[in-house]
């Protein structure tokens, strides 16, 4: 079962150019599976097997993504250098997705892995003693509101 809908498709695509009557299964198969995975990283997506389960700007990632390679397939012989519109939406797709991996973007109601990060100061597990060779370490030696 396709995870988008021919209408989110038909959204990110040209109008006059491009009409999308159904999803090319095989195409957006692979789409799907890579864009699930690199997600994987930081959520569970065994869940998101439907369209109506798969959280919707993951769906958006996958009809970018699915919409500019199916452009480019569609008019590789009139274009030799790619589409700009086609760039243009392979770009924001993989920058909701790098968002989505580091954490800059969340899914509502997702219990990300990544969470919040969590490092010195905040997590003093990585905090060390001050040596010789390095007598920053350590605890601040001052704070904001301090007075000198």
């Amino acid at each position: 079962m396709a995870r988008i809908t021919v209408a989110e498709a038909q959204a990110w695509a040209e109008q006059t150019k491009l009409t999308i009557a159904s999803l090319d299964t095989e195409l957006l198969a692979h789409i799907e599976e890579e864009v699930l995975r690199r997600v994987g990283v930081s959520y569970d997506t065994t869940g998101w097997t439907t369209d109506s389960n798969t959280p919707k700007i993951v769906r958006t990632a996958i009809s970018k993504l699915y919409v500019a390679f199916l452009y480019d397939r569609q008019y590789s012989e009139d274009i030799v250098e790619g589409s700009a519109w086609s760039d243009r939406l392979r770009e924001n797709a993989e920058m909701l997705i790098a968002g989505l991996v580091d954490g800059t973007i969340e899914i509502p109601g997702e219990g990300g892995e990544a969470g919040t990060p969590s490092f010195y100061p905040t997590d003093t597990s990585s905090s060390q003693c001050p040596t010789t060779a390095d007598p920053s370490l350590g605890p601040a030696a001052f704070s904001m509101g301090m007075t000198f």
